[in-house]
């Protein structure tokens, strides 16, 4: 594969998807709990909406509909500008973050693969399960109290007189797997009376690029449903509606490196890796000299990560400001690598080989756009 030319790109401080979810909670009439997205807020404030939709498209960073969608398409004519994903840019701590309107150091859903000191375990955070198995972890991860948060809809709810609705595949009552099933939720709450936050959530197209990567005429195929069922619906929705759609991170073509196979390194670490194979946390055995360490991973893979020591993700706020407890500073570990170029970095050959993905510092995995469209 040919090694791709990228731009790294950090989390832009008061232009990123926690301040976006700021900008909702105000127009609802709830306390912030960080900045607000100006770009966003000058539309909130323009008008008073009866209905706020918030479409969140996994995975459809501004490089994806660059790549896939022309300028004239529906999604590209009405975006407003680029704004940053979190960091790492991945589906558990972005979506957690449009979900709570707090930083991943305040939430602590940092990766798909997180690491519980109490049992010593990494373990696959939605699949609830040990890293690269199938076997239980031993506590649900969603019961752990450092692990709880309250979503901005529990809170519009609560701490206003508006509503607040969820539309996702895991809904009990009413789950919606498809883009006809979204739509045709969203369309029922909307004509329902009082003012509402929508927030709904759909799969791809993370979960296809994953699987078929770039080239897929099936990739194409799923963009542009998404872009004309996006278009669709804004025309059916009433007057007074505000419709916001984002992503949680963008896409880059990818290939592996295994840390099992790199015997001198692999021999000094204590665990498995945590997060995520393109912001790796690595923790070494105790008697490990961390600047050995250092010098010879930057040695082998400095042309394709960066490595930060814990001190250095904390000091440069790589999760955001506030460390919420010992589950961010745990999952650190002693270093983070984060993935500049194409390369994920895997801990032995067990591990997923995705043919995209995304969590490193690049502009095409941390850039996602933000779309308004006025009713």
């Amino acid at each position: 594969m040919r090694k791709a030319e990228t731009e790294i790109t950090f989390l832009i401080k008061g232009k990123n998807l926690t301040n976006l979810s700021n900008s909702i909670l105000k127009a609802m009439d709830v306390k912030i709990l960080n900045s607000t997205l100006k770009e966003l807020d000058v539309y909130l404030l323009q008008e008073k909406y009866k209905n706020i939709v918030l479409l969140l498209y996994d995975g459809l960073g501004s490089s994806i509909l660059d790549k896939f969608l022309p300028k004239e398409s529906f999604l590209q004519k009405n975006k407003v500008c680029n704004i940053s994903s979190v960091f790492p840019a991945t589906t558990v701590a972005a979506t957690t973050s449009v979900l709570t309107g707090l930083e991943p150091s305040e939430h602590g859903w940092l990766g798909w693969d997180m690491f519980f000191k109490d049992d010593n375990e990494t373990v696959s955070v939605y699949m609830n399960t040990i890293k690269d198995t199938s076997i239980p972890a031993k506590h649900n991860v969603k019961e752990r109290p450092e692990m709880k948060y309250k979503t901005i809809i529990e809170k519009i709810n609560e701490e206003s007189s508006n509503d607040a609705y969820i539309v996702w595949p895991f809904d009990e009552k009413y789950p919606c797997n498809t883009l006809e099933e979204i739509s045709e939720r969203i369309c029922a709450l909307c004509d329902m009376p009082n003012k509402k936050f929508i927030y709904s959530y759909y799969n791809n197209p993370d979960k296809i690029l994953h699987q078929e990567g770039f080239k897929s005429i099936n990739v194409r195929n799923e963009i542009t449903k998404i872009d004309k069922m996006t278009e669709k619906l804004y025309k059916i929705l009433p007057s007074k509606t505000l419709i916001i759609v984002i992503a949680d991170h963008g896409h880059i073509e990818c290939e592996y490196k295994t840390l099992s196979e790199d015997n001198t390194l692999f021999e000094m670490l204590e665990r498995t890796t945590a997060l995520e194979p393109r912001a790796c946390s690595i923790k070494l055995k105790e008697k490990v000299d961390k600047d050995y360490f250092k010098n010879l991973f930057l040695k082998n893979y400095g042309n394709e990560f960066k490595l930060y020591s814990k001190e250095e993700v904390i000091e440069y706020q790589l999760f955001g400001e506030k460390i919420k407890n010992s589950i961010v500073t745990d999952n650190i570990g002693d270093f983070i690598a984060i993935a500049i170029k194409n390369t994920c970095l895997r801990y032995d050959q067990k591990g997923k080989a995705f043919k995209t993905y995304h969590a490193g510092i690049t502009k095409d995995e941390m850039e996602v756009p933000l779309i308004v469209l006025k009713k």
